[in-house]
């Protein structure tokens, strides 16, 4: 907005100026200068859009001889009383002063004072300084009806040289092309608004973003906190095994943890989901806390549980997604719904009003019956085979079946 404000304000100080008024009209003049020697006969004859008429003067034609302020290089600046014109006609003959700009005084000064030794007009040449070429529209109030403007350095140059050789110099002034402002006030009035409007636009627009993202994601992140609270209380209620000598696991023919691809061994900590398959307990209990589904099956054990997910809070942070992924956790558990009511170990926690049937401590050689081949699935991830102490109930159930 800072940037925005300097910018705006760089664009009224270049469009009013800096006394704070619109732009003013510039008129250029055409000149057309031809003089004759009279002991030489010889004539030179020039014209060109050279001039601009200042700001105070009148725009119009004027044409006559052109008389040069002297004496001296000061009296040409035609700042002082002793100024006089040189092969000026005497009155009432119309004719032009030819002035050069400095020297101390206005431009206003200048051109009052000749018009007190009687001229009609006042061409006023630019400075040396510059390229030489330059001109510039004069302001010089009260002049009165006098026509005042300025050409090149150069231009000022030639026609007082010739002048100086004896040359009876005629200038014809005429009113050239109008320069007015490309912007007048409501146009600048129109585009400061419209500035503004864009930039408050933008800057809203901005804010509105940032504010969506940011609830996106703080949705999201309230909705992944809860999840894992879900995951870290379903995993607490899944059944943990320790792995005895002559298990069928840790045989020969023994299977692999799906996970961390090793095999199972005396001793081994095993955690057995809703859907009967076993993995390493320090495997499986970081996937279900990121995942919360079966590394093999996909089976849901949120869902298994009967641990409900709020579908309107998910919505809220998904809503394209929410439907295809209820949709999808639903199909998945409508095919693993045989081998979830298989296991009588969790017929309480489907909600079942059927008490639990008991089953046979296990011996030695009683194993775990799979539902699955795990030679034939695919492949998984590998998790880093690491102690997970972040379940404290998991722990308690190991030393119990270890004692």
């Amino acid at each position: 907005m800072r940037v925005a404000a300097v910018t705006l304000a760089w664009l009224w100080a270049a469009l009013l100026g800096p006394g704070g008024c619109g732009a003013q009209t510039v008129w250029t003049a055409w000149l057309e200068v031809s003089g004759r020697d009279p002991a030489t006969n010889e004539t030179f004859w020039s014209a060109g859009e050279g001039g601009v008429f200042g700001q105070d003067s009148p725009v119009r034609r004027c044409s006559g001889p052109v008389a040069a302020a002297g004496p001296g290089r000061e009296g040409l600046n035609a700042c002082g009383p002793a100024t006089n014109f040189s092969g000026a006609p005497p009155p009432p003959a119309r004719w032009l002063a030819l002035v050069q700009r400095g020297g101390g005084c206005t431009f206003a000064d200048k051109i009052r004072l000749a018009a007190a030794r009687g001229a009609t007009a006042v061409v006023i040449f630019n400075h040396a300084g510059g390229s030489g070429t330059d001109v510039q529209p004069m302001t010089h109030p009260g002049t009165g009806d006098t026509v005042a403007i300025m050409i090149s350095y150069f231009k000022g140059q030639e026609i007082l040289r010739r002048i100086r050789d004896g040359f009876q110099v005629t200038m014809i002034i005429e009113v050239g092309k109008k320069h007015g402002t490309w912007m007048n006030n409501y146009s600048i009035f129109f585009v400061s608004v419209s500035f503004f409007i864009v930039t408050a636009a933008t800057v809203g627009y901005f804010i509105f973003y940032s504010a969506r993202r940011l609830r996106i994601a703080r949705a999201q992140n309230r909705r992944q906190r809860k999840l894992k609270a879900d995951a870290k209380k379903a995993i607490q209620r899944l059944q943990l095994r320790t792995l005895k000598p002559g298990d069928k696991e840790t045989g020969s023919d023994g299977e692999n943890c799906a996970v961390c691809i090793e095999v199972y061994k005396p001793n081994d900590v095993v955690r057995i989901l809703t859907c009967n398959h076993l993995f390493h307990k320090n495997c499986i209990d970081p996937w279900l806390l990121e995942h919360r589904t079966c590394p093999m099956c996909k089976c849901d054990i949120l869902k298994a549980l009967g641990i409900e997910v709020d579908i309107e809070d998910r919505a809220e942070s998904f809503p394209a997604t929410v439907t295809n992924e209820a949709s999808n956790i639903s199909s998945v558990n409508e095919e693993d719904n045989h081998s979830e009511t298989a296991s009588s170990g969790y017929a309480s926690v489907q909600g079942t009003d059927e008490p639990p049937l008991e089953e046979p401590a296990p011996s030695e050689n009683d194993n775990l019956r799979l539902v699955n081949n795990p030679s034939q699935l695919p492949a998984v991830a590998v998790l880093p085979h690491l102690d997970n102490p972040g379940f404290e109930a998991d722990e308690v159930q190991v030393r119990e079946a270890k004692s």
